[in-house]
């Protein structure tokens, strides 16, 4: 079985949802100038790693494998992933889109990255790829996200200058300090589940940042989380071998270059612990609408979604970590040391 017809066995199902649509553009095995530039810019083939320190327990990968900087590759469960079967690392890249909640949006302007392993255990039923689910990275790092600017920051949050004595308080003292800003950090509010390719589940928290909020200011909750469906509905599919095929030549990376993602189907839980004794609850509650039913809130990103699998017939999880390792030695040109 050659990689080519591995991966695309392995993703028939959601390649058939997607033609379905008419959206997902085929650019074929060899990479396009689309690809080039984007594998520069995300650290692929050499290019700059902008991705966070790896806490992997071998060495950071470079030239294709650049991106998956934190693949739970020595979790012992991958080694014990069947033969032939799709194993290996998921790295999606965002760097743009936006969350709109009741009609109110706040523009993703840094990067938004996610990251996890996939396995097939040893009982997993025939051509049921990813039957093992999603393994997360060591260190926990599944969704790594930067802090954005809300709109209107905290005058419009607080419905300013307020309908009840505290909140009034509150936009005085935002007036009169300057600490108007108000940063939206989304977190992981528990693990990844789901994974088909083109979709996962992710439930999220989001911190409101100011000062004035105090630091326990969150939409949602580990208990009461935001669950994300992202969907890939358009990108371009592209398929690189390992840059040694003599070596490695059961390794590849499936890029879908130009991914957009999106999800109408989330809820968003209402507003808790936002100003002392939570008095800003209220006015962000009521500006956001929150409660926010399925159906109120938008999520778009705009990105790359990268998946690094290995289908050789002995242990899979093996072949990454020295394919990765190969990697980490390759010189700038993409010729290898050793």
């Amino acid at each position: 079985m050659t990689y080519d017809s591995h991966v695309r066995r392995a993703f028939v199902r959601p390649r058939a949802m997607l033609a379905a649509a008419g959206v997902l553009i085929y650019a074929g095995v060899a990479a396009s100038s689309a690809l080039a530039a984007q594998a520069t810019h995300f650290g692929v083939n050499g290019g700059p790693n902008v991705l966070n320190s790896p806490a992997l327990g071998y060495p950071a990968p470079g030239n294709i494998y650049a991106p998956f900087t934190d693949c739970p590759l020595n979790n012992p469960l991958m080694d014990g992933s069947v033969g032939g079967d799709a194993t290996g690392c998921i790295a999606s890249i965002n760097t743009s889109g936006s969350l709109t909640i009741n009609g109110i949006p706040t523009p993703i302007t840094h990067p938004v990255i996610v990251q996890f392993g996939v396995w097939d255990p040893p009982d997993a039923p025939p051509d049921n790829q990813f039957a093992g689910g999603v393994l997360l990275p060591a260190d926990g790092k599944q969704l790594v996200d930067s802090a954005e600017q809300i709109p209107g920051g905290l005058p419009l949050l607080l419905l300013c200058p307020g309908s009840t004595p505290g909140v009034a308080q509150l936009c005085q003292k935002a007036m009169t300090s300057g600490q108007t800003e108000v940063a939206a950090l989304v977190l992981s509010a528990g693990p990844i589940t789901d994974f088909a390719l083109t979709t996962f589940t992710q439930p999220v928290k989001i911190k409101l940042i100011n000062p004035l909020l105090g630091g326990n200011c969150y939409i949602g909750s580990d208990d009461d989380p935001i669950v994300l469906h992202p969907s890939i509905i358009s990108g371009d599919l592209a398929f690189v071998p390992d840059p040694d095929p003599v070596r490695f030549p059961n390794t590849v990376v499936l890029e879908i270059l130009n991914a957009v993602a999106t999800d109408d189907t989330f809820s968003v839980p209402a507003a808790t612990g936002c100003g002392p004794g939570g008095v800003a609850n209220a006015p962000i509650n009521s500006l956001l609408g929150l409660p926010s039913p399925s159906g109120n809130n938008h999520l778009v990103l705009n990105g790359t979604s990268l998946f690094a699998d290995d289908f050789s017939q002995a242990n899979q999880a093996a072949e990454l970590r020295e394919a990765f390792k190969v990697s980490a030695k390759a010189s700038p040109s993409g010729a290898f040391l050793d």
